[in-house]
């Protein structure tokens, strides 16, 4: 199970060796649905044809006027941003939850600090990755103008100085944060059900192996149904303030004539406030403008997190079978 499981015989190397595993295998699977995701938040609502209303109109779109290797601007960069965002959240989570456990506090209290650590460990891993986070947004609008590592950074750089790696870190603090509480909350909750309902593993399937107490076909199913609702619960709470957030983190970038700047690219939304930005959107769109790429959100972040949670307890799973052996 995610989360401090006493007497549990992996280590917290471990623990974080399957946190990495987990983030290369989510980034790879997500990447395409990022890039159109992005696309749709940031574009104003005037620049949306009727068949850009749809989240397959900006794929077309983006296919046509960019090729395939579209779909996987800023990927590089989004490993390392994947590897680093995943590993620290199960690891932060898993330290803090350790701490809830071994402590005397009231049971009745229990749900409530689980969904702080969960909130504790993402907002931590918002606070890392966001000069990374920056950097790979801009690839993914116009990759020629922040090609790679270090000239993204310089030219992040450039147009908005040291604090231009930091946009959209308030807005990110407030939907990570939650978003994450919940997400682990509800993997927490639903997944026990889900494996109550399947037969445990026999001695001679599981061998008792500590944290080990269900087979790994049983894991599979209850991670996946555990993992595509709590995202999906997750991400719809806490939707608008992923979408400010992708708002405030091109504030400061700028059209370069230098290069050539895709149709899905032009026409941006950018803010500058958290507040300001909520009020503006919802003025001039409605309600509804703050939930822009609603639908292809959905699916990323179900998809994430899917991957992520049964990558990462598959990955548990056959460390501690390993060690036994």
């Amino acid at each position: 199970m995610v989360g401090y499981v006493k007497d549990d015989i992996m280590t917290q190397s471990q623990k974080l060796f399957a946190g990495c595993v987990s983030g290369v295998m989510t980034r790879f699977i997500t990447q395409p649905m990022d890039v159109i995701k992005i696309r749709q938040q940031l574009q104003k609502k005037s620049a949306f044809s009727r068949s850009l209303k749809r989240w397959f109109g900006t794929t077309r779109k983006i296919f046509r006027e960019e090729g395939i290797r579209a779909f996987w601007h800023g990927y590089t960069l989004g490993q390392f941003h994947s590897i680093l965002s995943v590993s620290s959240q199960f690891y932060v989570y898993e330290m803090a939850t350790k701490q809830v456990e071994n402590s005397q506090v009231d049971i009745k209290y229990k749900p409530f600090l689980l969904f702080l650590c969960g909130a504790l460990a993402g907002g931590t891993t918002a606070t890392i990755v966001m000069p990374l986070e920056v950097i790979r947004l801009r690839q993914m609008l116009v990759k020629d103008q922040y090609r790679g590592f270090l000239n993204g950074a310089k030219a992040v750089y450039r147009t908005g100085g040291i604090l231009a790696f930091y946009e959209g870190l308030s807005a990110s603090l407030m939907q990570m944060g939650p978003a994450a509480g919940i997400s682990f909350s509800v993997f927490r909750n639903v997944q026990p059900l889900i494996l109550g309902i399947l037969k445990e593993c026999t001695e001679e399937s599981c061998k008792h192996v500590s944290g080990n107490v269900h087979k790994p076909e049983h894991l599979l199913v209850a991670s996946t149904i555990a993992g595509g609702i709590a995202g999906f619960i997750s991400k719809t709470v806490t939707y608008p303030f992923d979408l400010v957030k992708r708002r405030l983190q091109i504030a400061s970038h700028q059209e370069d004539v230098r290069y050539r700047t895709p149709s899905t690219s032009k026409h941006l939304l950018k803010c500058t406030s958290l507040l300001g930005c909520l009020r503006d959107t919802y003025k001039s769109e409605g309600i509804l403008g703050l939930f822009r790429g609603w639908k292809i959100t959905i699916y990323k972040a179900q998809v994430t997190s899917v991957v992520a949670f049964t990558t990462y307890e598959l990955m548990c799973y056959t460390i501690r079978e390993f060690d036994v052996r």
